[in-house]
């Protein structure tokens, strides 16, 4: 492990589309979703504390969620928890965190990770990251982990490669977000693109301008900081009057020095019921199961038994202690978690979000 790559984990979304199971007071990050009595927050720092040395690694999260995430990484200091004083997306967290870890080591290269991420391939995948690190350190460039594009699916970004610049290395041509189904099965068919993992690297001093546009306060040439507590008031004082862009959208959208690294480890965003379904283990008839943890902690260990009849397809998602029956749905959600029960078709990402506002405007904050 070099002593000049960190990490940073970005951790301070709220999941919506991954509700009623990810709800406001804990979402997905902190939520055990493949009963390994892990959150999607501390599988991702394991595998990240494999290539990076630990101390390196830095979690950027919401205030709100600090004692969450302070109580699923125990073994990290205080000052590894960078904390938003306001959820303004992974653009600001990002710059935010580059500026800290810059004061501690000017030279570092830096790796951003969503903590929501499904790494099928894990001894690759740090392979992959490890000569990324090696790139960014000899390059005057951000760079972008990507997957060949295998589906359609308008769930993710596409990433056009360009001019070859070394082995599985190339410019960023071009960049679509999201594209409609007919644009996304045209560029799969080209063999060119490659699904935007949300992974990203730099060199600290990369950053610098980027920093002076979103965050000027931090970047200000005659800032004097001698303790943490005189950082967080600065972060305080000008964090909430950044712009609300993610870290995606910053680099690939904005016409950044990019290139692209095309990777070969197993990768799923698990940002939806769609995906989570795709990652899970099923049944026969593609029916899936998600038990979380208990309401009440005296039903632990009992029932949680999902039996499925003329069903296929269908993913469920339930309390342990609750004993459920599903009968008769065909590529269904069926989740139910606290006060809200939510049955639908699981053929769209993007209308979970919908329900979520209906909901909000409807019922209010309480069912969020």
């Amino acid at each position: 492990m070099k002593s000049h790559n960190f990490c940073i984990i970005l951790a301070g979304g709220v999941g919506k589309r991954l509700w009623p199971v990810s709800r406001q007071q804990r979402p997905k990050q902190f939520i055990d979703f493949f009963g390994v009595g892990k959150s999607l927050l501390q599988l991702t720092f394991e595998r990240i504390s494999a290539i990076v040395p630990p101390e390196n690694i830095y979690i950027c999260t919401s205030e709100e969620y600090a004692a969450l995430a302070h109580e699923q990484l125990p073994g990290l200091s205080d000052a590894q928890f960078l904390l938003e004083p306001v959820r303004l997306s992974t653009g600001p967290a990002a710059v935010r965190a580059t500026w800290h870890i810059a004061r501690r080591c000017p030279e570092a290269s830096i790796l951003a990770v969503p903590a929501d991420q499904f790494i099928t391939n894990e001894m690759a995948f740090h392979a992959d990251v490890l000569q990324a690190f090696e790139y960014v350190g000899q390059h005057r460039s951000f760079l972008a982990l990507g997957i060949k594009a295998q589906q359609p699916n308008t769930a993710y970004g596409y990433i056009q490669r360009g001019r070859a610049k070394g082995r599985n290395l190339y410019e960023v041509k071009t960049f679509t977000e999201k594209p409609e189904k007919i644009y996304a099965e045209t560029f799969v068919r080209s063999g060119e693109f490659l699904w935007n993992t949300g992974l990203f690297l730099w060199k600290a001093e990369m950053m610098t301008r980027l920093g002076h546009e979103l965050l000027p306060g931090l970047y200000h040439s005659d800032i004097i900081i001698t303790t943490r507590e005189e950082e967080d008031d600065i972060v305080q004082s000008c964090y909430p009057a950044a712009e609300r862009v993610s870290l995606d959208c910053m680099l690939l959208e904005q016409n950044q020095q990019m290139d692209v690294m095309e990777c070969n480890f197993g990768w799923c965003d698990v940002g939806s019921w769609t995906v989570m379904q795709k990652v899970l283990s099923k049944t026969s008839e593609g029916n899936a199961v998600v038990v979380t943890p208990p309401e009440q902690p005296a039903e632990a260990g009992k029932g949680g038994r999902v039996t499925f009849r003329d069903s296929s397809n269908t993913i469920v998602s339930v309390p342990e202690g609750v004993a459920t029956l599903v009968q008769g749905l065909n590529g269904y959600l069926v989740a139910l978690k606290g006060n809200v029960l939510v049955i639908t078709p699981n053929d769209d990402s993007a209308r979970i979000k919908s329900i979520v506002t209906q909901m909000q405007v409807k019922f209010g904050e309480e069912y969020l």
